[in-house]
């Protein structure tokens, strides 16, 4: 079986709006509907969970329970950080999900995510115990110890940028988890960088440049012309 969490517990402070940025509406519909409605358009997936603070709870199963989509969803509470929220998801999933499942583990908040990221995940998964999508770095790109100083100049060829949605093989990436404290939880910025840490292997898939994390107001708007066309 393959699983599905969709992290929309986020703030979104840089935004600048009270409504978190996954809640914001884009021709009527809310930023986190995107990505679910294309997870919830695949055959192969069979389970969705939300991970969303109480607050907003009420709204978001709205929305979902007007798609009636076919897929088992579930709700986790959002955590104290991206990756507790994720620990969180993959608790929910625990009674359910075999051992070789495949969880996807996604940011609302990348709409634009392309659907060969999900063939690509199962298929990399086979051999591997995680995939990425990545794009690779187009810039120089140069490392500064003060920030004020070159320090080193890093090789461009071999630097990536990670997206979502990430996959995993469901038990090996659940107790990878237990392996760190809940301070060092915390401080984990991506789920590969986690299943890297914890000894997993990692298969690198190609990601697109059109799938940006809405993080600023500018991100939003961009988003909004994309759609619009």
């Amino acid at each position: 079986m393959n699983h599905v969490i969709i992290v929309a517990g986020g703030v979104g402070s840089r935004m600048k709006s009270e409504t978190p940025k996954q809640y914001l509406p884009v021709k009527g519909v809310p930023v986190f509907m995107y990505s679910f409605r294309k997870f919830a358009s695949r055959t192969d997936i069979d389970t969705i969970v939300l991970v969303i603070s109480d607050e907003w709870k009420a709204f978001v199963a709205g929305w979902v329970a007007a798609d009636h989509c076919r897929q088992t969803v579930l709700y986790a509470p959002a955590g104290s950080s991206r990756q507790h929220s994720v620990l969180n998801g993959l608790n929910i999933l625990a009674s359910m999900a075999g051992d070789d499942d495949l969880v996807f583990v996604h940011d609302a908040v990348r709409p634009l995510f392309p659907l060969s990221n999900i063939d690509d995940g199962i298929q990399g998964c086979r051999d591997y115990d995680a995939t990425l999508p990545v794009i690779t770095v187009k810039d120089a790109t140069y490392q500064s110890h003060d920030g004020v100083t070159l320090s080193t100049i890093l090789p461009r060829t071999e630097l990536f940028s990670g997206q979502s949605p990430e996959c995993f093989r469901f038990r090996p990436f659940l107790e990878a988890h237990r392996l760190f404290s809940d301070e060092q939880t915390a401080q984990i910025r991506g789920c590969a960088e986690l299943a890297y840490k914890a000894g997993l292997t990692v298969k690198l898939i190609p990601g697109n440049e059109q799938n940006f994390k809405l993080t600023t107001i500018e991100d939003l708007k961009a988003f909004e012309m994309i759609v619009a066309d």
